[in-house]
């Protein structure tokens, strides 16, 4: 599969509006106590780092201990609840308003739960593909490569996509994926080619640890 990092929101409780804002929506008080998080390291300091105006992928200790403060202060401010694949089942509840979620995740409540719409925000997102790997130790690679060619397999992958809701990375199942699965869900399709959009790098020990760090410092009420 293949998408983005956006936000969900409740089309019936947030402002238009205030969508323009992007990732500062997140920090908009109008929304406080009404806010999931993905609890996830890099794409929070991702979401910070993009509402700064810098790359996701600094290793500038200066814009990445900005980033930790934009965290704290939303922390602080918003009162956000950190979740991770629980968001999906709160969010077709209708539990919160407002939700950092996967597109895949998003297209998958959207389904569930027409009061909610997704978007990316202009300041750019993390555009990710997952990816099958055979480790260095495999004792069978032979039917490693089977298993991965059965998954790739344009059928085998078009069934993958209808049940979870995350666009196909493999093109002909890509190109089989029909507009009456998702109808008029945007998460289905996610954005590509946009400019402010990365693609998340290898960060080496020292800047890993630096971020590991201040994301537990900034989890830490």
């Amino acid at each position: 599969y293949y998408g983005t990092v956006g936000i969900l929101y409740n089309k019936n409780v947030v402002d238009k509006e205030d969508l323009a804002d992007g990732w500062e929506l997140l920090r908009n008080p109008k929304y406080k106590d009404d806010i999931y998080m993905y609890d996830s390291e890099r794409d929070s300091f991702m979401i910070a780092l993009k509402a700064l105006g810098y790359s996701m992928n600094s290793t500038n200790e200066n814009q990445i201990n900005r980033a930790y403060r934009w965290l704290v202060n939303q922390r602080d401010t918003m009162n956000p609840v950190y979740v991770t694949d629980d968001v999906i089942d709160n969010m077709i509840s209708g539990n919160k308003s407002i939700a950092v979620v996967y597109s895949g995740d998003g297209a998958l409540i959207m389904s569930e739960n027409s009061d909610m719409d997704f978007f990316e925000p202009d300041q750019g997102t993390n555009v990710w593909t997952d990816c099958m790997v055979i480790t260095k130790d495999c004792e069978n690679t032979e039917l490693a490569h089977q298993f991965i060619n059965f998954l790739c397999d344009a059928d085998n992958a078009y069934i993958n996509t209808q049940y979870v809701g995350y666009s196909s990375a493999v093109q002909p199942a890509y190109e089989l994926m029909r507009d009456d699965d998702y109808a008029g869900i945007n998460a289905y399709v996610p954005r590509t080619g946009y400019e402010q959009d990365e693609v998340f790098t290898y960060q080496s020990n020292e800047i890993r640890e630096i971020y590991s760090e201040l994301w537990t410092r900034s989890k830490a009420y």
